[in-house]
């Protein structure tokens, strides 16, 4: 069983036609994995964002029931009860939280596809294509 290595010379030698099929994978792979770190991105800031509300939750449960807390909306801060803000909170919370759920069922998504266009283009092309992220 002798078993022989392609040097760089046999590499470049052993040419595979591209077809337009093929042409179509690389383009989708190439869009997903600029799509994953969008998503990645922005993943990261709405993590950070959810974070930043359950500190801000914590905060406020040691602040005085008959304060009037700042709220922002929009441009505009508004005093509101602490109770009315923290059910604010509580609500944007749960929101950013949808806004992360989703962010992963897309990503998990692309990753399968990508997965998939891994598979048929490395056993057409080989060592010819790097596809590693």
């Amino acid at each position: 069983m002798n078993r022989r290595m392609l040097s760089r010379e046999d590499e470049s030698t052993t040419e595979v036609a591209v077809t337009r099929e093929d042409q179509d994978r690389i383009n989708k792979f190439s869009t997903l994995h600029q799509k994953q770190g969008l998503l990645k991105d922005e993943l990261e800031k709405k993590s950070q964002e959810k974070e930043y509300i359950e500190d801000v939750s914590t905060e406020l449960e040691l602040a005085d029931e008959d304060d009037l807390i700042p709220y922002k909306i929009g441009d505009s801060f508004l005093h509101l009860p602490l109770e009315e803000v923290m059910q604010l909170l509580e609500a944007n919370k749960e929101e950013v939280g949808k806004e992360v759920e989703e962010i992963v069922e897309k990503m998990e998504a692309n990753e399968g596809v990508m997965n998939g266009l891994k598979v048929e283009l490395y056993a057409k092309f080989g060592k010819a294509i790097n596809l590693e992220i």
